[in-house]
């Protein structure tokens, strides 16, 4: 029974993976109207996770059970952006390097189907789709979210051991930058959702222990402090920090099914800090990605059918990308 239950947790952890960075427009440039609708995927495209929002406001999703990644120009159709290969055969965690014309994304196998395949992170050309840089993780990690710095810098969580890693522009591999037993979790998935406040902070969720933590010191000795909230998150998943500074997470709730976005204010100050539902009624939010103006766009999974005993006939007609104003509070 344990181990079927870690087995689901590791599953809808690795479905999630994520937080996606903010790009502001251009000066001038205008943002369409951020009224709260939910976008159909195309038929086909199912489970949705990793999400990234452009500049230009090209959006782009990954999919859960395969390495399929499409793309949607503002007021085009979807496309396929990349269709995935032997070693990218799942898309979590998109993150734009927009500066370096990079897509990042995991590629973690959570579905094994006989042979285990080799966890990965990988890079793709944004102009092109062809794969810029392909790595695999010391220890045979696997990687869950992934946050990239301005200089070109990723940061990632990787969620079995409890650890977090860091690549340079230029490094050939992955260093491990801290590894605590408060990032992992006895049910195997431990550090999940990951943001980049600045060149010394990080924001870390735990999906298992429903923890978050900031991570100080990271240029130099990182060191884990636990956030005071004032309740257990239910798998706190995709993580990202709006426009005012405040944190969003999605409570991905496996077992509840109960679903939300939710809102921290002050993220980094002393003392306990209040959580704001913005949305809720979802099933399985895993990611979302944040403009600079504030419109979030989130994906939900609606994968709970595939991991909760008696329900694996109920697979849902179709799959959503919802969208919101963070001004915007409440809802279902």
């Amino acid at each position: 029974m344990m181990r079927r239950q870690a087995s689901v947790l590791l599953l809808v952890s690795m479905v999630s993976a994520t937080v996606l960075p903010v790009f502001a427009r251009a000066p001038g440039e205008r943002e369409p109207s951020c009224a709260a609708t939910s976008i159909v995927l195309p038929a086909g495209a199912r489970y949705p996770n990793g999400i990234a929002h452009a500049a230009d406001g090209t959006l782009y999703v990954g999919l859960v059970t395969s390495g399929r990644i499409l793309s949607k120009p503002p007021g085009g159709e979807w496309e396929t952006f990349f269709a995935g290969s032997p070693a990218i055969f799942a898309a979590t965690a998109l993150r734009l390097d927009e500066p370096r014309g990079l897509l990042w994304g995991n590629s973690p196998d959570f579905l094994p189907a006989g042979r285990r395949r080799p966890h990965g992170v990988f890079a793709l050309d944004l102009a092109t789709g062809a794969v810029r840089r392909y790595l695999t993780l010391p220890g045979d990690g696997m990687g869950n979210d992934l946050a990239v710095a301005p200089d070109g810098t990723v940061y990632l969580s990787e969620t079995r051991d409890g650890s977090l890693m860091r690549l340079r522009p230029g490094e050939p591999a992955f260093q491990v930058l801290l590894r605590d037993s408060r990032l992992a979790d006895p049910g195997g998935l431990g550090a999940a959702g990951i943001v980049r406040v600045d060149e010394d902070t990080l924001l870390v969720g735990n999906f298992g222990s429903g923890a978050i933590h900031v991570v100080e010191g990271v240029a130099t000795r990182p060191r884990l402090r636990e956030m005071e909230l004032p309740r257990t998150l239910e798998n706190p998943d995709g993580m990202a920090l709006a426009p005012d500074g405040s944190l969003i997470v999605l409570e991905n709730a496996i077992r509840s099914g109960a679903g939300k976005v939710l809102r921290i204010a002050e993220p980094l100050a002393p003392g306990r800090r209040g959580i704001e539902v913005i949305r809720e009624g979802l099933e399985s939010p895993v990611n979302l990605t944040v403009t600079g103006q504030g419109c979030a766009y989130v994906s939900e999974s609606r994968i709970r059918h595939r991991l909760l005993p008696g329900r694996e006939g109920e697979a849902p007609a179709r799959f959503l990308i919802h969208r919101l104003p963070l001004d915007a509070a409440g809802g279902g």
